[in-house]
């Protein structure tokens, strides 16, 4: 049967790596992003910057009538500026709290709204960064915690109405070779103390690949049945 995922920031990245994943195991895959590289017959491109306001709830979501089972990975997000509150710019914080909190929880709600009653997964890429506080990047860390919360929420919504179609993830993936992390790594020392440590995990070749990072989460997906829905850590699994 067809089995249909959506996928938010699928230009490059983690995003890529998992549409890249899914369409080689047969998914028909929705990518939403600012632009696309990927050439498929079963990838469907929907061009959408998420991070202006109202765009989340006005974009095209073409769910499949027939689909049998259903896959949301919201993954877009944005570091923002990294810099110490006072000294960031507040539309950098407007910006990034739309892409990462306003957006992502609209596109859950609807993705939620348009698959009821049928087998479906929700996972958010969450971050070390929501339980742990990292000086210049307040704004991040705070959109990270206010998803893995709402995840806990709709756990609990979905658990009171004995739902159980429905499989919720926070996935921390761990600090990944992407685009993020070059901007990290040249980011400003007086704006984020720990840039040498991040230096030295790309120096000591100690970054994860994107590519397997999405086939490590896709794996707990096939075996979903061994662990129920919640916060993972993927370094811990």
């Amino acid at each position: 049967g067809l089995k249909q995922a959506i996928i938010t920031g699928t230009s490059r990245g983690l995003g890529k790596a998992f549409a890249e994943v899914l369409l080689e195991q047969g998914w028909n895959v929705l990518g939403i992003s600012r632009t696309h590289s990927i050439d498929h017959e079963s990838y469907y491109p929907v061009e959408a910057d998420l991070s202006k306001a109202g765009v989340a709830s006005q974009l095209e979501l073409p769910i499949s009538p027939v689909a049998e089972e259903f896959l949301l990975i919201s993954n877009a997000a944005t570091l923002g500026d990294i810099g110490y509150l006072g000294e960031i710019s507040n539309s950098s914080i407007e910006s990034s709290l739309m892409l990462n909190v306003i957006s992502s929880s609209i596109l859950i709600n609807r993705f939620l709204a348009q698959t009821s009653n049928k087998k479906r997964t929700l996972i958010s890429i969450s971050s070390g960064a929501s339980q742990n506080a990292y000086d210049g990047w307040g704004i991040y860390c705070s959109s990270k915690a206010a998803m893995d919360m709402l995840m806990d929420a709709i756990i609990k919504e979905r658990e009171i109405r004995n739902d159980s179609f429905t499989r919720i993830y926070s996935f921390a993936p761990g600090v990944i070779d992407t685009e993020m992390q070059e901007k990290i790594r040249s980011s400003n020392p007086d704006q984020f103390s720990k840039l040498e440590r991040f230096q030295e995990l790309k120096q000591n070749g100690q970054l994860a690949s994107a590519v397997v990072v999405a086939r490590q989460c896709i794996e707990l997906l096939v075996n979903a049945n061994t662990f129920s829905s919640g916060r993972y850590d993927i370094r811990n699994l």
